[in-house]
């Protein structure tokens, strides 16, 4: 009988937790990582980042697992109280530098709402060995890769699956030092070249190595086995997951070439966007997750905490003594949060309305030229707009203090979808000599030096990002604005510093200013914030002393 009444002590209990860690993630989520959720949806939704998808499953999976073996507990003590603040004033500091840093923004406020979820979970979960914490870490892994190291290695693997599928298929493989090409004869004749891009090269296969990584790090951890066993298995799922998922790119390539040449180019094309990689990626974490769960052996216990009777500790003041510690610096980091980012200064520029959206799209030149900057030129790149998933790519003249530029605008619905110049530049060609960033004024401008068939000049770009105000909804867009001109780099930079750090300046929204932290003037968002958690923690006193009276004086 005692028994049972511990259990169902600890059911509550448990039930609660999850429940007020729930509601603290979404209040953070609602609020201050907004944005940030919207970006992760819209990168899930492309073929390079589609892992993110699987990865968060996983992640959830193993965090879920963890706990549920391990227990809650719900003792407050100074050392998880100051290591949950610590982090969480951390994942402050990393949401700060994601305003700063455009061009990494996405990677660093996931980051940062990994560090708060983490704090989060500490004051809840208790590890008895160091390596008991590492699953906790898992969040951190959903943090998605930025586009200069997928764009360093996706020349490398358009190469092998070019030539793997060339030697297959007998048509012959044109190798450039971005993507390669295969040559491939259509049914009417005519010579087609398919590009080997991001999405062909296996990327995704290579990614969701990532999601896999939070079920090996769950093995090693709570896995009973010898060391020897538990590296075997860990091997076995990974080489198994990424031979899969290798297999699986592979074969969509080769049917994508033997469709071109048995019935065109376009239906090709189809094949290709409704076979996406996520398919054989899901299978291959599918795959080393029955391949652990059939050969690691786990104790067969749902909660340490229960067997070793330290729940009956965990007295109801301790749960909600707990939980009014973490509702306290919830509330404090989403205010210093919601402060870092403030209303658009008067007379700065936002864009109303879905007519404003659309013709700063079709006609960014309007909303960038100034007094001294003028833009002569306008072109659709429908290459580059595909290649980076943007909203638009233009190629553009330029005119400043009697110089002229040629150069690109790019659009785009979050800069995670930027790929690097690097990239760019070499498929077209170009040879990289140097690359350097340089703070102008508050304007980070990033400059690179490059050579083609004797040519030889020097491209400058900087990134920034225009609210967008539709109804009552709000979101934001971002503009990466290069130029480029042939000559030497010491002649060059100051005119392009000059003609970025003075378009940055005319257009700049606040979301690319630093704005400290103020703990003194509360917003009204402050106070819903504050007003919620009074309510949910007179609600969650409500329950527990209802509780109480039905079952017998519990806790």
């Amino acid at each position: 009988m005692v028994l049972e009444i511990s259990y169902r002590d600890y059911l509550y209990k448990l039930t609660i937790g999850f429940t007020l860690i729930s509601l603290l993630l979404g209040l953070t989520i609602e609020t201050v990582y907004k944005d940030l959720f919207s970006s992760l949806v819209k990168l899930a939704l492309s073929e390079e980042y589609s892992y993110i998808l699987v990865a968060l499953f996983s992640t959830l999976f193993v965090i879920y697992l963890s706990l549920r073996y391990t227990g809650f507990s719900y003792g407050l003590r100074v050392s998880k109280i100051l290591a949950s603040i610590l982090l969480a004033l951390l994942s402050l500091s990393v949401y700060q530098l994601s305003i700063i840093d455009l061009e990494y923004k996405v990677q660093l406020q996931t980051l940062s709402f990994a560090l708060f979820f983490i704090a989060l979970i500490i004051l809840v979960y208790e590890p008895i060995t160091l390596g008991e914490v590492i699953p906790i870490l898992t969040p951190l892994l959903l943090t998605p890769l930025p586009a200069s190291f997928l764009d360093s290695i996706t020349p490398v693997l358009s190469r092998y699956i070019g030539r793997f599928v060339g030697l297959i298929t007998g048509v012959r493989v044109v190798e450039s030092p971005g993507f390669t090409q295969l040559e491939v004869v259509t049914p009417t004749g005519e010579t087609a070249l398919l590009s080997i891009e991001a999405a062909c090269t296996g990327i995704v296969t290579v990614s969701s190595l990532i999601a896999t990584a939070p079920l090996i790090i769950y093995m090693l951890t709570f896995s009973v086995d010898k060391p020897v066993r538990k590296a075997v298995v860990s091997a076995t799922a990974v080489a198994t997951s990424l031979f899969i998922g290798i297999l699986g790119n592979v074969i969509r390539v080769l049917i994508v070439v033997y469709t071109a040449k048995w019935s065109g180019v376009e239906q090709a094309y189809n094949f290709f966007h409704y076979s996406p990689s996520l398919i054989y990626s899901t299978l291959s974490v599918a795959v080393a997750f029955k391949i652990v769960e059939k050969h690691a052996r786990f104790r067969k216990a749902f909660s340490r905490i229960l067997i070793k009777q330290v729940g009956e500790g965990a007295t109801w003041n301790y749960v909600l003594g707990v939980f009014a510690v973490s509702f306290i610096f919830t509330s404090l980091f989403t205010t210093a949060a919601v402060h870092a980012v403030q209303a658009p200064p008067p007379g700065q520029s936002v864009i109303t309305g879905p007519g404003g959206l659309e013709d700063f799209i079709e006609n960014p030149e309007k909303y960038l030229t100034t007094g001294d900057i003028v833009f002569t030129s306008k072109q659709y790149d429908s290459f580059l707009t595909r290649v980076l998933g943007a909203l638009v790519v233009y190629r553009v003249g330029i005119r400043s203090s009697n110089e002229y530029y040629t150069g690109y605008v790019e659009i785009v619905d979050t800069p995670a979808r930027l790929h690097t110049w690097q990239l760019c530049l070499t498929l077209q060609g170009y040879n990289i000599l140097a690359s350097w960033a340089e703070e102008v004024n508050n304007t980070r401008v990033v400059f690179i030096t490059l050579e083609k068939q004797g040519w030889k000049g020097v491209l400058a770009y900087t990134l920034f990002s225009i609210p967008i105000v539709i109804g009552n909804a709000e979101t934001t867009i971002y503009i990466r604005v290069s130029a480029i001109k042939a000559g030497e780099p010491d002649t060059l930079v100051p005119g392009l510093s000059t003609l970025l750090n003075n378009l940055a300046a005319s257009v700049k929204s606040y979301s690319n200013q630093y704005v400290g932290l103020d703990f003194i003037t509360i917003s009204s968002i402050s106070t819903y914030l504050i007003l919620a958690i009074l309510i949910t923690y007179a609600i969650a006193v409500f329950l527990i002393s209802r509780m109480r009276r039905t079952h017998g004086g519990i806790g």
